[in-house]
C-alpha cells in the first residue's frame, strides 16, 4: 500500500466500471504507452493506451469511441475534446483534459469529480472520490467548462432515455411467406 493506493500488478485488460475515478497514459521503460487506472483505491496498469482501453469498454457495451463521438459531437454542438458517454445505466461519462490524441490526456470520470480549487495561474487541484485529488496544468475554469459539457451531455442522454419514444402500431392484416421446394409464395394473411 501507498498513500492509501493500492498498486497492481500490469493488466492485460480492463473494463470502465463505476469505481473508475480517471484514465491516463504513461510510457513504460521501453516506449510502450500504457493506460494508468485509478480505480477506488487502486492504480492498474493496463497494456494498451487509454484510447484503446476505453473502446474497448464501449465495444463491450455495444458503441465504439467513433460512436461516442460522434453521439456527444450531434448533442453538444461547437465545442472541442468532447465528453462521452460510457456506460448510461451505471452513470459513467468521461471528459478529456486536452485533446485524447496526447498521451498525457486525462479521462476523468464525471461521477468522481468532487471539486476543484486554484492552485496558482494556470494549476487547478481536482478533488475526487476516494479522498484523491490530482494537480492538472490548466486554469481552474477551463477544467470547470469541461467538466460542465459532460453534466451537459449526461443531463441531455438522461432526459432522452426517461422519454423514450413510443409508437403503437395498429395490427393489420400482413402477408404470410409459404416456401415450398423451390418456390417461395406470398399470400394475404387471413
Amino acid at each position: 500500500m501507498y498513500g492509501g493506493v493500492y498498486v497492481i500488478e500490469i493488466a492485460e485488460d480492463y473494463l470502465v466500471n463505476e469505481k473508475t475515478v480517471l484514465i491516463t497514459g504513461e510510457y513504460d521503460q521501453y516506449g510502450n504507452l500504457f493506460s494508468k487506472v485509478l480505480e477506488g483505491n487502486k492504480i492498474i496498469y493496463v497494456k494498451m493506451p487509454p484510447i484503446q482501453l476505453i473502446n474497448l469498454s464501449l465495444v463491450r457495451l455495444g458503441s465504439s469511441f467513433i460512436g461516442a463521438r460522434h453521439s456527444s459531437k450531434a448533442l453538444l454542438s461547437g465545442i472541442r475534446m468532447h465528453p462521452i458517454t460510457v456506460n448510461t445505466s451505471l452513470g459513467i461519462w468521461l471528459f478529456p483534459s486536452k485533446s485524447f490524441g496526447k498521451s498525457n490526456c486525462v479521462w476523468f470520470s464525471l461521477m468522481h469529480v468532487r471539486g476543484t480549487k486554484k492552485n496558482g495561474l494556470k494549476k487547478t487541484i481536482v478533488q475526487l472520490s476516494y479522498g484523491h485529488t490530482y494537480e492538472i496544468n490548466m486554469k481552474e475554469a477551463s477544467f470547470n467548462q469541461k467538466r460542465k459539457k459532460a453534466e451537459e451531455l449526461r443531463e441531455i442522454v438522461i432526459k432522452h432515455t426517461k422519454n423514450p419514444l413510443t409508437l403503437y402500431v395498429e395490427r393489420e392484416k400482413g402477408i404470410r411467406v409459404v416456401e415450398e421446394e423451390e418456390t417461395v409464395y406470398w399470400l394475404d394473411q387471413d
